[in-house]
């Protein structure tokens, strides 16, 4: 399986997770909807598996709409300017030799 695929897939598992738990809470699509601002037809498309164009604002109001709430911060290490400053070099060398 390639990237692509890969990726493709877990933009439909999250789709139709989404769905299984947003119906388990008694949701509606339009209740997300109202509450979100987000299109009834992006609410589908993401839920049925088509979604791989939903813009991460879209995919944060719809995860806040039922509450599940991502940690960002905890997915891209904090790093010190300094540190980056020292990779930068260290790469720019390998170049050069």
């Amino acid at each position: 399986m390639n990237e692509l695929e890969t990726c493709f897939d877990r933009i439909v598992d999250l789709g139709s997770r989404y769905k299984a738990y947003r119906r388990a809470l008694g949701v509606s699509q339009r209740e997300v909807h109202r509450k979100t601002g987000v299109a009834l037809s992006t609410i589908s498309l993401f839920e049925n598996g088509k979604g791989q164009g939903l813009s991460l604002t879209h995919f944060y109001l719809l995860m806040d709409a039922l509450d599940l709430y991502i940690d960002a911060a905890g997915l891209i290490p904090e790093v010190q300017r300094s540190d980056l400053a020292s990779l930068w070099r260290q790469q720019n060398k390998k170049g050069k030799k």
